[in-house]
């Protein structure tokens, strides 16, 4: 990161957005035009396939303020955002998307908190009115359930991909050496001064949102194991109360076969117990094979990202490139 630093950095993945950036830059500039904070907006290329990357450089050449880098592959959002916090030099940091979901004009109501108040890390926004389809609040409702078992969320706190965190937070989270940076669980694993701010939510200025059923499964899966043994816990309890049941069967069945009362072949029952502890068993596997996989990911130490170009007035500031 770069050593001078300034008051606010703002931090946009962009996947995909080329046609209405500007439009999302303009909004920014209207909504800190009354602010006295010295701030500046990055904007991540996350290899998009259009000419998002285009439409960065060309805000960037215009002014100042805005500073572009050009990722060589897709990452996805959380490394790109992971490059951009590495890139921003301001005391306060702001994420959010590039979809205009998330309005700009709400970002000094979610800063101001932290202004207020120097002992508070971060404020998210809590979504009202959310526009998402049945599937996506599904999904939301589930990670926020698995978020209070694996790391202790409050149960009122409301977490987004809208964000304000100072620097120390934002510091602390980018020292997390791990091959899936997942932002919201490091947040919540680093600091429990973390409040909310109740904000709109908006129409998408384009396209579709990339979140399907399949892809939210795997966010999911990633939230929980990349960084929590939780579910092999689970099932070494579930083995465990599987194991006492199986011996108190036993007994039972035991008794009744020495008092004569049973007089046939148990096959039902013989069958729930080979589907229980069958399923079990596979289940159990594959869990460890996710967490195989992972532990390769990161014994492979592949980077969470590689900068191809950048532009702006700091092109050749300093900052990891991986």
């Amino acid at each position: 990161m770069s050593s001078q630093s300034i008051d606010l950095s703002i931090v946009v993945p962009c996947y995909g957005s080329g046609s209405w950036l500007a439009e999302l830059v303009d909004q920014l500039h209207q909504a800190l035009h009354a602010s006295s904070l010295d701030y500046e907006i990055i904007l991540i290329n996350d290899a998009s396939v259009d000419d998002t990357w285009q439409a960065i450089a060309s805000l960037a050449d215009a002014d100042e303020r805005v500073r572009g880098v050009d990722l060589l592959f897709n990452t996805g959002q959380y490394r790109a955002t992971m490059c951009g916090l590495q890139q921003a030099t301001g005391e306060l940091v702001v994420t959010m998307d590039d979809d205009l979901q998330q309005s700009p004009a709400d970002i000094p109501a979610i800063i101001q908190p932290l202004l207020d108040d120097p002992t508070l890390d971060c404020v998210m926004a809590s979504i009202r009115g959310r526009r998402d389809g049945l599937v996506r609040r599904i999904g939301s409702s589930l990670m926020s359930g698995l978020f209070r078992l694996t790391y202790g969320k409050p149960r009122g706190l409301k977490v987004s991909s809208f964000r304000a965190m100072r620097r120390r937070l934002v510091e602390a989270i980018s020292q997390f050496d791990t091959a899936r940076p997942n932002i919201n669980p490091l947040v919540l694993q680093s600091t429990a001064r973390i409040n909310n701010v109740e904000v709109d939510h908006h129409p998408r200025a384009g396209g579709r949102s990339g979140y399907g059923i399949f892809r939210l499964g795997r966010l999911m899966l990633d939230n929980v194991l990349s960084v929590s043994t939780l579910p092999l816990k689970a099932v070494s309890v579930i083995g465990l109360l599987s194991a006492l049941v199986s011996v108190g069967l036993g007994i039972f069945y035991f008794v009744r076969w020495y008092g004569g009362f049973i007089n046939e072949p148990g096959f039902a029952t013989i069958v729930l117990l080979l589907l229980f502890f069958g399923g079990l068993t596979l289940l159990s596997i594959g869990l460890l094979g996710e967490y195989l996989i992972r532990i390769m990911d990161e014994v492979r130490r592949r980077p969470w990202f590689v900068v191809r170009q950048r532009a702006g007035e700091s092109e050749a500031t300093s900052g990891d490139d991986s």
